[in-house]
């Protein structure tokens, strides 16, 4: 089982990865476009700025999904680097804790994105849903990230503290 989730989560992680460098790519072809044409060719595009907030937004939400599962949010340092096992533990905390921050994107967000589907984004003419479809998507990949993540660390304080018990015999 472990090893389909991990399959699984690698896949989505090099998906991740790929679409987030093309919006990211995209994004800064829009907002350049937008600089040029306003300041060189003295002509505003109608969209723009709002294909630019589509892009951000996808961008966060997956983003923030990548960040999760490379460990590359910001992190704070409560405990000395050599209190491995209190580290573990703390990590292990705060991804369990992160699970309420994942129903609330995956299922309130989900939510949300149906209640903005009758809205209209005017100037792309396009439901509102596109614009707040990242956030239940990014809670979902974030669930599947920490279902891998969460055992891990389980198993590494367990393995920590088998070794201490075997060191101490």
């Amino acid at each position: 089982m472990m090893n389909a989730i991990r399959t699984l989560n690698r896949r989505l992680d090099k998906a991740l990865q790929m679409l987030l460098a093309v919006m990211f790519a995209c994004m800064i072809f829009v907002v350049f476009l937008q600089v040029f044409s306003r300041n060189v060719l003295e002509v505003s595009f109608i969209g723009i700025l709002d294909i630019a907030q589509l892009l951000f937004s996808w961008s966060i939400f997956l983003g923030a999904a990548v960040a999760l599962r490379w460990d590359t949010h910001y992190n704070l340092d409560l405990i000395p680097a050599h209190w491995h096992k209190a580290n573990v533990l703390l990590k292990a905390f705060g991804h369990s804790a992160s699970l309420v921050v994942v129903y609330v994107l995956a299922v309130h967000g989900y939510d949300f994105t149906i209640n903005s589907s009758s809205q209209e984004i005017p100037s792309l003419q396009i439901s509102g849903l596109w614009l707040f479809l990242p956030i239940p998507l990014g809670g979902i990949a974030m669930g599947l990230f920490l279902i891998e993540m969460i055992p891990d660390e389980i198993r590494q304080l367990r393995a920590e503290s088998d070794a201490r018990k075997a060191a101490s015999s």
